[in-house]
């Protein structure tokens, strides 16, 4: 895998179209969208199952115990190196810690959702291996996991406890700090801590109403009264995920076990070919639906997982001692070590210098030629790159965001690996496309997953239709719309949500506008509803910035744009004239109003009003433009609002490309 498949460029093909007739809900003959296209291998049939007997995510852990029994399987750091528990080791403390949870009662089973009694138990701490185990529990028992983070806001918190009425909460040290700050604790009753607290958490925690219980207490009792598994289906609702909101509360995704065991088995399709020798570190957040995909796949195939002591500053140490072969992360981080390994490099003299810089050279030609990712002379140069990743990772993974192709190129070469790209939402359980080793090219989704199918349906307010035409060449354009086994079954209890994303024909739509490549690949280009992702992967809602802006003294209008490329978002905004020239006068500035919209001084003014606005109506920091252009035309004598007023986000964009460049390459 490490060395690229030379000439394969040119035949190989990610996708093909869907042979159908008649199809319900079928594209063919159909105007207005593409016809139905799948992964290639997979055209007659989408993949389901990894491999016979193996439905529910319960029948995984089984084959996985009784394939991988006495192998390590979880592990976290303790005293200078990280300590395994085997597969075997970690299903008996579940099953202690499931039959605790029965014997005192922790868990009501509650009919809310369809036909489904639901028994739901909430865990809110970072990745561990508690948290891991409680999962494995749940699934032995039939629980459905809530996880909580600290990113939903304080706001959120209340309103899932709310929605989900759960009782029992598994959480750590750190996170009983915001569970007190919680004004309304609704129906959550029984704490079980991960982590000894002060005896002032304690008193606070018990003042609220809290029962409080150790982890290891519940362990020790399910220990003395053992309580059988209960069987579970492939429809059963294995967790929820819920997504940060955009423009109000989150959605909690409802995914079932054969959403994911439909996953795994896609996973285990694509170039990763994760195995029982792999080794991987766990440090994205597990709440999200791409760590916990990764980690299932893992146990699938018996490979061992360590979990990061959980501070950031501790993450480069973590990875040395544990030495990953897998490694996953986002664009924020890679572009981390991205700029650190060109610092470094940018600090060599002399003869060290030039064969590093041949090395980039020759490496970067062979990668964009031939998929080659290993040269024997020239990956001398980089032997400190792989020792940065612990010297024997076999392939990358990056997901939740695009990034940019200088970057996965660089770090391809560097870490002398494949790096496949991946795509997926929450709602598709994270796996809807991916990049093939043997793929040169960079920075696009690759093909689509082998239990999904995909089509692109036009969106013509954006001018993006399945007839588009790119310099000669037929390319297909509109919003990526996803069918398959990952397709979650809908938001719970929101049925008007759930038909906006989830069409009558089984179609999920996406948002985001994507072209069809020449080799039947995918690549974003834009997105459809007015909602983005800064490169954290977090969800921004311009409209709702936007209304407390023009709130702003001073402000008349503002536009929001942001790149998932970058890291802050940018504002162009109209001042009001009066103002302006007002406060010129009292700063003794002078200009007509064009320039004072130049004036640094009149930025940094607009910038104060904003932060300290924004923040006293409760933007967070990447909500608070840093980057402001002062822009001394209304919006509308560029073309950008409808005959309503209402701004026209892909208008505004080109009208003020060049604005938005110089205002990133500031920053720079």
């Amino acid at each position: 895998m490490g060395c690229g498949v030379s000439n394969t460029y040119n035949f190989m093909r990610y996708s093909q179209e869907k042979v159908t007739e008649n199809e319900p809900g079928s594209l063919v003959n159909n105007q207005g969208q593409t016809t139905v296209r799948r992964n290639v291998q997979y055209v007659n049939q989408l993949l389901m199952i990894p491999h016979q007997g193996i439905t529910t995510l319960q029948e995984m852990l089984n084959n996985s115990i009784a394939k991988y029994g006495n192998q390590p399987c979880m592990g976290k750091y303790e005293g200078d190196n990280f300590k395994f528990m085997s597969y075997n080791q970690v299903n008996e403390e579940a099953i202690h810690l499931g039959s605790g949870i029965s014997n005192l009662n922790l868990v009501k089973e509650v009919q809310e959702y369809q036909h489904y009694k639901l028994k739901l138990i909430g865990v809110f701490a970072k990745n561990r291996r508690e948290w891991m185990i409680l999962d494995w529990a749940n699934i032995i028992y039939g629980c459905t996991m809530v996880p909580f983070y600290d990113t939903l806001g304080p706001e959120s918190i209340p309103f899932i406890l709310d929605q989900t009425n759960i009782e029992t909460m598994f959480i750590s040290g750190d996170a009983t700090k915001s569970l007190i700050q919680c004004k309304e604790k609704h129906k959550l009753k029984n704490l079980v801590l991960l982590d000894p607290i002060s005896e002032q958490q304690i008193a606070e925690l018990k003042n609220k109403g809290y029962q409080l219980f150790k982890y290891e207490e519940i362990v020790e009792n399910g220990r003395k009264q053992i309580v059988q598994p209960v069987q579970v289906s492939p429809s059963s609702v294995y967790t929820f995920c819920y997504t940060s909101g955009t423009t109000g509360n989150p959605k909690g995704a409802i995914l079932s076990h054969s959403n994911f065991i439909s996953a795994i088995a896609s996973t285990q399709a694509t170039d990763a070919g994760i195995n029982s020798t792999d080794v991987h570190i766990s440090y994205l957040p597990l709440p999200h639906v791409m760590e916990r995909l990764i980690i299932l796949t893992m146990l699938y195939t018996g490979a061992t997982i360590g979990f990061y002591r959980g501070d950031p500053n501790l993450l480069k140490e973590d990875i040395q001692k544990l030495r990953p072969t897998v490694f996953a992360s986002v664009p924020r981080l890679y572009n981390k070590f991205y700029d650190g390994i060109k610092a470094k490099i940018n600090e060599v003299t002399g003869f060290k210098k030039a064969f590093a810089e041949r090395a980039i050279r020759v490496k970067l030609e062979n990668l964009r030629s031939e998929a080659k990712y290993t040269s024997g002379l020239y990956d001398k140069a980089f032997q400190g790159v792989r020792d940065l990743f612990g010297g024997r990772c076999r392939i990358m993974i990056t997901g939740s965001a695009p990034i940019q192709q200088e970057v996965i190129d660089f770090l391809k070469i560097s870490a002398c690996c494949p790096i496949l790209e991946g795509y997926g939402q929450t709602e598709s359980t994270g796996l809807s496309f991916s990049t093939g080793v043997w793929d040169p090219k960079s920075a696009h989704l690759g093909g689509p997953a082998a239990n999904t199918e995909f089509k692109l349906v036009d969106v013509p307010d954006m001018n993006y239709t399945s007839q588009d035409v790119i310099n000669g060449i037929k390319t297909p354009r509109g919003e990526i719309c996803l069918r398959g086994h990952g397709v979650f079954q809908g938001y719970y209890k929101d049925p008007e949500k759930t038909a906006e994303a989830i069409d009558d024909a089984g179609w999920l739509h996406t948002g985001d506008i994507g072209l069809i490549t020449e080799n039947g690949g995918v690549k974003i280009i834009d997105r459809k509803k007015n909602i983005f992702k800064l490169q954290q992967g977090e969800y921004i809602a311009p409209e709702k910035i936007e209304a407390i802006y023009n709130r702003v003294q001073g402000v008349a209008e503002s536009f929001i744009y942001g790149d998932s490329l970058q890291s802050q978002i940018v504002a162009i905004i109209v001042p009001q004239k009066d103002f302006v020239e007002k406060q010129a006068i009292e700063k003794q500035i002078q200009g007509d109003f064009e320039q004072l919209c130049k004036n640094p001084e009149i930025i940094g003014l607009y910038q104060k009003n904003i932060n300290d606005y924004g923040r006293a109506n409760k933007l967070n920091s990447l909500e608070i433009a840093k980057l402001i252009h002062l822009e001394p035309q209304p919006l509308q004598n560029f073309g950008c609002l409808t005959s309503t007023f209402k701004l026209q986000r892909h208008i505004a964009k080109q009208v003020f490309s060049k604005q938005i460049e110089q205002l990133y390459k500031s920053q720079a």
